[in-house]
């Protein structure tokens, strides 16, 4: 039995490897982070309580690789939501691929707003946290869902976490400023991986564990690297909003952007962080 899982994760992986860089580019950040993060999160994944024939949700699944990796590990059933159809339908091809039907389902779904028809043994829920509107909310709806004793495993970002060097141009950081300040609002929260603990706990579910997992590059960087193409892209994505919002003009962006490419090519540093929690329901 482990040597058939180690082979449909090592099947999965290649997969992965082949094919993060073929799938919309609005994916594929999340892809290669998936890849990158493999054997920690798979080491996080065994430290879960035993699932061995239940169920799991996985709320925001997005392409679905993780909901196949637990259920490989966990051997245990996995809910997929997504409110992205465009990416549901990835997730389910490669479900396909993989022949991981009977073990994995794919459904659109805003968690938020979903009802609880049968209680899971577990939820997991990766960068999802950050672009709620009410954690409270989300945690109540948490408990809803899960069976008495049932887990809550979340992974989620911190900004505070992030470490640079050298320092970008000022007019650039300048920009990631007033991105972040954009994203305290409705639009996203970059450090909401801090507030995760306290939220849960005061919503009645017990912590059982709280960890930092670092994710370190160093070496030369260009500005056609993903990682350099990335950040300028998720900051593109929100401009609009955040012009009107008066956080930044449009000439201060493209001085921003002009700024940072010609940054690169530079040996760089960059570590980043992301939070993952472990909860009981009592």
């Amino acid at each position: 039995m482990e040597e058939l899982q180690n082979a449909s994760l090592q099947r999965l992986d290649q997969w992965l490897a082949r094919r993060w860089a073929t799938v919309p580019v609005e994916y594929q950040w999340l892809l290669l982070q998936t890849l990158a993060t493999t054997a920690s999160r798979r080491a996080w994944i065994m430290t879960w309580p035993d699932t061995t024939g239940g169920t799991i949700l996985d709320w925001g699944a997005g392409p679905g690789i993780i909901s196949q990796e637990i259920a490989l590990l966990k051997h245990c059933f996995v809910v997929g939501s997504d409110v992205d159809p465009n990416v549901l339908e990835l997730a389910q091809a490669v479900s396909h691929l993989f022949n991981m039907e009977r073990h994995v389902r794919f459904k659109k779904s805003d968690i938020l707003n979903e009802p609880a028809v049968e209680p899971a043994d577990g939820i997991v829920s990766r960068f999802v946290t950050q672009y709620l509107p009410d954690l409270t909310q989300f945690f109540k709806q948490a408990q809803s869902h899960l069976k008495p004793g049932g887990f809550l495993a979340l992974e989620d970002i911190d900004d505070g976490y992030l470490i640079e060097h050298p320092q970008p141009p000022e007019t650039w950081q300048s920009a990631v400023r007033a991105f972040q300040r954009h994203q305290a609002g409705p639009g996203g929260d970059r450090f909401v991986g801090r507030k995760l603990a306290q939220a849960g706990v005061e919503s009645g579910l017990e912590l059982l564990s709280a960890a930092v997992n670092p994710s370190v590059y160093a070496g030369e960087m260009n500005a056609q690297d993903l990682s350099v193409q990335f950040d300028i892209d998720r900051i593109n994505r929100a401009l609009p909003e955040m012009i009107r919002q008066g956080l930044i003009t449009e000439s201060e962006w493209y001085r921003a952007q002009q700024d940072y490419r010609a940054s690169f090519p530079t040996f760089a540093y960059v570590s980043s962080s992301t939070v993952r929690l472990l909860f009981r329901r009592p």
